[in-house]
């Protein structure tokens, strides 16, 4: 068994160590995120607080999320989440079409039923994703690496869910034209 000689000042690591393992870190994230505070360091030649700054703050933006299982489990919800927006919007716009063409009803049931479901759905959808923030991204951040995947990540995994609340509304708008 080969023991790594890290190039880290003492004080500097421990207090990393220990502000990830105050974030719930498995040995395996922890070794991950050395890895790469290491690697940098030895191409820069600088010190780890020259290059990372204050070792609480860095440990905080860096991700811990090694588990493959809790990634896919993340992934699904996502996706899920999505589609149950959609499918939402889909009512909404249905329901709304319906109302706005003065249907009496839709396959037996008065137009309003799939609006106000449909609306209910999509910004149900919306908010879900909001609270469960990470546990449900598309997109995740490299174990050890600073949590910043992208702007592509940022709005698939932030923003998505609300932008098909904003096309719902949007495509009700068009609707309202074309129809009113």
């Amino acid at each position: 068994m080969t023991i790594k000689a890290w190039h880290i000042d003492k004080d500097w690591q421990e207090t990393f160590v220990a502000a990830l393992g105050k974030r719930g870190a498995s040995p395996q994230a922890v070794n991950h995120a050395l890895e790469v505070v290491d690697d940098a360091l030895t191409a820069s030649g600088s010190t780890a607080q020259e290059e990372f700054g204050d070792p609480e703050e860095y440990a905080g933006k860096v991700s811990i999320a090694d588990d493959p299982e809790a990634a896919r489990a993340s992934q699904t919800k996502a996706v899920l989440l999505a589609l149950l927006g959609l499918v939402g919007m889909f009512l909404a716009l249905w329901g709304f079409t319906a109302l706005t063409r003065d249907v009496d009803r839709l396959i037996g049931m008065p137009p309003v039923l799939p609006l106000v479901v449909g609306l209910v759905v999509v910004v149900g959808a919306a908010v879900a994703d909001s609270l469960l923030g990470q546990r449900a991204d598309i997109y995740r951040a490299r174990v050890g690496a600073a949590e910043a995947p992208g702007v592509l990540a940022f709005v698939v995994n932030r923003l998505g869910p609300w932008i098909i609340v904003l096309l719902t509304l949007v495509g009700m708008l068009l609707i309202w034209i074309r129809y009113a």
